[in-house]
């Protein structure tokens, strides 16, 4: 982790995470402070590797900072909450799914996306970074706003932005299910050995 990554609160894990893991979380506030575009870079960088089946790489990326029309407009697709406490966010980035391409139907599209946002946000904690997906938004109008091609389907808005120093979480915001609630050990409900709840 950089020198200047902040340290949120640690969730109390029951195994030990990579610090990176340990300190992720999602702010509803940013500080007012741009984000570099070689660290923007580097966050990006840290999903263009991110495994997909069939190396595919359905995922794509639009990223719109603030001061630039492309974020007014994307802004302007959050429900009024979220345009709310996002527009503290100094770059909102738009995800998308390729559901087809060339060799047809891609139904691991969203997965892989999902795991190219995952490594996005790792690294967005490496740098100091907080991010906070949205999916309170209307994708129908960020199609419209961007001119979205057919085979992509919009899917999150990701707000990113060095964390407020108030937007600290509190512990009911790291709460976690326990073991047994996502984890079958050899079958369906059956609890692992170091479930203790």
């Amino acid at each position: 982790m950089s020198s200047s990554a902040r340290q949120a609160p640690i969730n109390p894990v029951q195994a030990r995470v990579h610090p990176l893991i340990a300190a992720r979380y999602s702010p509803t506030r940013f500080a007012d402070r741009e984000v570099p575009v070689e660290v923007l870079q580097r966050v990006l960088e840290a999903a263009r590797w991110a495994p997909s089946s069939y190396n595919r790489q359905p995922w794509y990326f639009l990223v719109a900072r603030r001061g630039q029309p492309a974020y007014e407009r994307l802004l302007s697709t959050l429900s009024a909450y979220n345009r709310g406490w996002a527009r503290t966010a100094p770059v909102l980035l738009l995800s998308s799914a390729q559901k087809e391409d060339a060799r047809g139907p891609n139904r691991y599209a969203e997965h892989d996306l999902g795991l190219a946002s995952g490594f996005l946000a790792l690294q967005a904690v490496a740098e100091g970074l907080a991010t906070r997906f949205i999916a309170g938004f209307d994708a129908d109008a960020a199609r419209a706003a961007f001119d979205i091609p057919p085979q992509y389907r919009p899917w999150t808005v990701i707000a990113l932005g060095y964390p407020a120093p108030e937007a600290e979480p509190t512990p009911a915001q790291r709460e976690r299910k326990p073991y047994a609630a996502f984890v079958g050990w050899g079958g369906w409900g059956l609890a692992p050995p170091f479930a203790t709840d």
